[in-house]
């Protein structure tokens, strides 16, 4: 429960997509969430959220993807990190090979005949320090670290990041903890429906992480496809995993990838790729961020899907064909056995 940011919303949307695991839109930022601008009735439905993310043993690069609709131009998302990030724009390209990577195997049957329908330490005082901020298409991004939370708001509503007071306030827990913070808006003046470009962010860590204590917030389930990059095969390690309904989708190492991204991150030996898709059904049930460990082995998986088709033979069920054929053969075989021939006229004279 694959982190997860044509075209994400270049690169707004692809946090956004952080927002329904790592951020934090008003009322829900994950997989069929909304989050709300400053206008009334403007808000932005997330579709889909998913994210790549790989650890090198002190820095993890976390591209995060969406789908949304939106009519707001200023909503915002809040994407807390353990240390100041750097974010920049992604390409679309990582998540296609990483879909075709990771699709299903197929097995196809087929039917003959058709069925009938049926706390660490105190946050800092004052407002946050602008660590960077850029453009990346019609998203708006900027990295804060330090200040405390009264300050936070304060500089967000004055630079157009609109945030609910539910979003806010799971934001204390980040602050206590030290951690920094990428907020992202639209800035777009048209409404926007559909993919947005992938959104990278980069940030030193101790650990492989998924920022997902602020979807606390959401009041609608959230739903995340994860693709984890190490040098084996991963698991969930946090306190939350047995609360979630997780889904490995596949395992294994991965070979000669074309994407650059992708390419980049899966050298050094964590080629090994696994793929998770998490649901979350109770938000409120959240109480700590995603984090990984080694599983207990490196076996392969891929899911599998079970496909059944109809046989059809002339635009008609194949069965009824075959067992119409079947029987007029049968029929003749009858015939030709158990009816006797009559004598030909010629019999009868050589009688």
């Amino acid at each position: 429960m694959r982190f997860g940011i044509g075209a994400r919303l270049g690169a707004v949307a692809a946090i956004l997509v952080a927002s329904a695991g790592i951020g934090g839109f008003a009322p829900a930022a994950a997989c069929g969430g909304v989050f709300t601008g400053a206008a009334a009735g403007s808000a932005a439905t997330v579709h889909r959220e998913a994210a790549l993310a790989s650890w090198d043993g002190h820095r993890e690069t976390l591209i995060m993807q969406l789908t949304l609709r939106t009519g707001a131009d200023n909503a915002a998302l809040i994407v807390p990190t353990p240390t100041p990030a750097t974010v920049g724009a992604a390409a679309p390209d990582t998540f296609t090979e990483l879909a075709a990577r990771t699709a299903p195997q197929v097995r196809t049957s087929y039917r003959w005949f058709a069925e009938v329908d049926g706390e660490t330490g105190a946050p800092k005082s004052g407002v946050p320090a602008v660590r960077d901020r850029v453009r990346l298409g019609p998203i708006e991004a900027a990295t804060l670290s330090g200040g405390d939370l009264t300050g936070i708001r304060k500089w967000l509503g004055d630079n157009g990041y609109q945030i609910t007071p539910q979003v806010a306030d799971r934001m204390t827990s980040y602050l206590r903890d030290g951690w920094s913070f990428v907020a992202l808006r639209l800035t777009s003046d048209r409404p926007l429906s559909g993919a947005v470009d992938p959104v990278r962010i980069v940030f030193d860590t101790d650990r492989l992480i998924y920022p997902m204590r602020m979807s606390a917030a959401a009041t609608a389930p959230q739903t995340v496809e994860l693709f984890l990059l190490g040098a084996h095969r991963m698991q969930r390690s946090d306190p939350d995993a047995g609360k979630h309904r997780q889904t490995l989708e596949f395992a294994d190492r991965i070979t000669d990838p074309t994407d650059p991204d992708l390419r980049a991150l899966s050298a050094g030996g964590r080629d090994y790729l696994t793929a998770l898709q998490i649901a979350i059904d109770i938000p409120g049930t959240i109480t700590t961020d995603l984090t990984f460990t080694d599983a207990p082995t490196d076996t392969p998986f891929r899911s599998r899907v079970d496909r059944v088709e109809n046989a059809d033979i002339l635009g008609m069920p194949g069965g009824i064909i075959l067992f119409a054929a079947f029987g007029a053969v049968g029929l003749f075989a009858l015939i030709f056995v158990f009816v006797p021939n009559r004598p030909r006229r010629g019999d009868y004279w050589a009688a």
